[in-house]
Protein backbone atom coordinates (compact mmCIF):
# COMPACT_ATOMS: atom_id res chain seq x y z
CA UNK A 1 0.00 0.00 0.00
CA UNK A 2 1.08 3.85 -1.03
CA UNK A 3 0.70 5.81 2.28
CA UNK A 4 0.93 9.56 1.69
CA UNK A 5 -1.31 12.74 1.99
CA UNK A 6 -3.31 10.79 4.88
CA UNK A 7 -4.80 7.53 3.78
CA UNK A 8 -3.21 4.58 2.18
CA UNK A 9 -3.38 3.72 -1.63
CA UNK A 10 -3.94 0.10 -2.56
CA UNK A 11 -1.88 -0.47 -5.57
CA UNK A 12 -2.38 -4.36 -5.64
CA UNK A 13 -6.60 -3.38 -5.54
CA UNK A 14 -5.97 -0.81 -8.17
CA UNK A 15 -4.14 -2.89 -10.23
CA UNK A 16 -6.52 -5.43 -9.84
CA UNK A 17 -9.45 -3.38 -10.79
CA UNK A 18 -7.93 -1.52 -13.81
CA UNK A 19 -6.28 -5.20 -15.36
CA UNK A 20 -9.85 -7.12 -14.72
CA UNK A 21 -11.87 -3.93 -16.16
CA UNK A 22 -13.95 -4.13 -13.01
CA UNK A 23 -15.70 -0.46 -13.27
CA UNK A 24 -17.51 -0.02 -9.70
CA UNK A 25 -14.13 -0.49 -7.89
CA UNK A 26 -11.77 0.68 -10.66
CA UNK A 27 -13.65 3.93 -10.66
CA UNK A 28 -13.46 4.08 -6.87
CA UNK A 29 -10.11 5.14 -6.96
CA UNK A 30 -10.67 8.50 -8.37
CA UNK A 31 -11.34 11.38 -6.10
CA UNK A 32 -14.44 13.45 -7.00
CA UNK A 33 -12.29 16.40 -8.39
CA UNK A 34 -9.93 13.97 -10.04
CA UNK A 35 -8.17 14.97 -13.34
CA UNK A 36 -7.11 12.85 -16.13
CA UNK A 37 -4.86 13.89 -18.79
CA UNK A 38 -4.37 11.88 -21.85
CA UNK A 39 -1.84 12.52 -25.12
CA UNK A 40 -2.29 10.80 -27.55
CA UNK A 41 -2.09 11.24 -31.49
CA UNK A 42 -5.04 12.47 -31.53
CA UNK A 43 -5.03 14.60 -28.38
CA UNK A 44 -1.47 16.15 -28.76
CA UNK A 45 0.12 18.28 -26.17
CA UNK A 46 -1.51 21.81 -27.04
CA UNK A 47 -4.70 19.95 -26.91
CA UNK A 48 -4.42 17.11 -24.70
CA UNK A 49 -7.62 14.92 -24.11
CA UNK A 50 -8.98 16.10 -20.41
CA UNK A 51 -11.41 14.73 -18.10
CA UNK A 52 -12.45 16.82 -14.91
CA UNK A 53 -14.31 15.01 -12.31
CA UNK A 54 -15.30 11.69 -11.67
CA UNK A 55 -18.19 11.39 -13.56
CA UNK A 56 -16.25 12.86 -16.38
CA UNK A 57 -13.72 9.91 -15.75
CA UNK A 58 -16.54 7.28 -14.75
CA UNK A 59 -17.84 7.86 -18.38
CA UNK A 60 -14.74 6.67 -19.65
CA UNK A 61 -14.06 3.91 -17.90
CA UNK A 62 -17.63 2.43 -18.28
CA UNK A 63 -16.21 2.70 -22.13
CA UNK A 64 -12.88 1.10 -21.13
CA UNK A 65 -14.39 -1.44 -19.61
CA UNK A 66 -16.89 -2.78 -22.08
CA UNK A 67 -14.48 -2.48 -24.57
CA UNK A 68 -12.87 -6.12 -26.16
CA UNK A 69 -9.52 -5.33 -25.13
CA UNK A 70 -6.93 -6.84 -22.80
CA UNK A 71 -5.11 -4.23 -20.37
CA UNK A 72 -1.59 -5.08 -18.69
CA UNK A 73 -0.17 -3.17 -15.98
CA UNK A 74 4.01 -3.41 -15.80
CA UNK A 75 6.88 -1.56 -14.43
CA UNK A 76 5.14 0.31 -11.17
CA UNK A 77 6.92 2.92 -9.31
CA UNK A 78 4.91 3.10 -6.29
CA UNK A 79 5.82 6.20 -4.15
CA UNK A 80 4.24 8.24 -1.14
CA UNK A 81 2.32 10.95 -3.25
CA UNK A 82 2.86 9.39 -6.63
CA UNK A 83 2.71 6.32 -8.64
CA UNK A 84 3.51 5.54 -12.03
CA UNK A 85 3.75 2.44 -14.30
CA UNK A 86 2.87 1.31 -17.77
CA UNK A 87 -0.76 0.04 -19.51
CA UNK A 88 -0.76 -2.24 -22.54
CA UNK A 89 -3.30 -3.05 -24.65
CA UNK A 90 -4.00 -5.53 -26.57
CA UNK A 91 -6.84 -5.11 -29.04
CA UNK A 92 -8.71 -7.53 -30.87
CA UNK A 93 -6.92 -7.05 -34.35
CA UNK A 94 -3.50 -7.81 -32.95
CA UNK A 95 -2.41 -4.28 -32.30
CA UNK A 96 -1.94 -2.56 -29.35
CA UNK A 97 -2.06 0.86 -27.08
CA UNK A 98 1.27 1.82 -24.93
CA UNK A 99 1.18 4.15 -22.43
CA UNK A 100 3.32 5.50 -19.49
CA UNK A 101 1.25 6.85 -16.21
CA UNK A 102 1.77 9.16 -13.64
CA UNK A 103 -0.78 9.63 -10.91
CA UNK A 104 -0.73 11.75 -7.72
CA UNK A 105 -2.33 10.32 -4.81
CA UNK A 106 -4.11 12.02 -1.94
CA UNK A 107 -6.00 10.45 0.78
CA UNK A 108 -5.95 7.21 -0.58
CA UNK A 109 -7.18 8.28 -4.36
CA UNK A 110 -6.35 9.52 -7.38
CA UNK A 111 -6.49 13.23 -7.87
CA UNK A 112 -4.66 13.82 -11.19
CA UNK A 113 -3.57 11.11 -13.31
CA UNK A 114 -1.62 11.59 -16.99
CA UNK A 115 -0.82 9.25 -19.73
CA UNK A 116 1.04 9.14 -22.54
CA UNK A 117 0.21 6.84 -25.05
CA UNK A 118 1.56 5.57 -28.31
CA UNK A 119 -0.59 3.49 -30.75
CA UNK A 120 0.02 0.98 -33.64
CA UNK A 121 -1.41 2.30 -36.86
Amino acid sequence: MVTGWGSAFDFVAFKRAFERKDFEDWVSFYADDAEWIEYRYTSPPRSPNRMVGKRQIAVFLQEICGADLGITLADEVIGTDRIAFSVDCALPDGRHIFEHVIAHIKDGQVVRQVDVEAWDQ
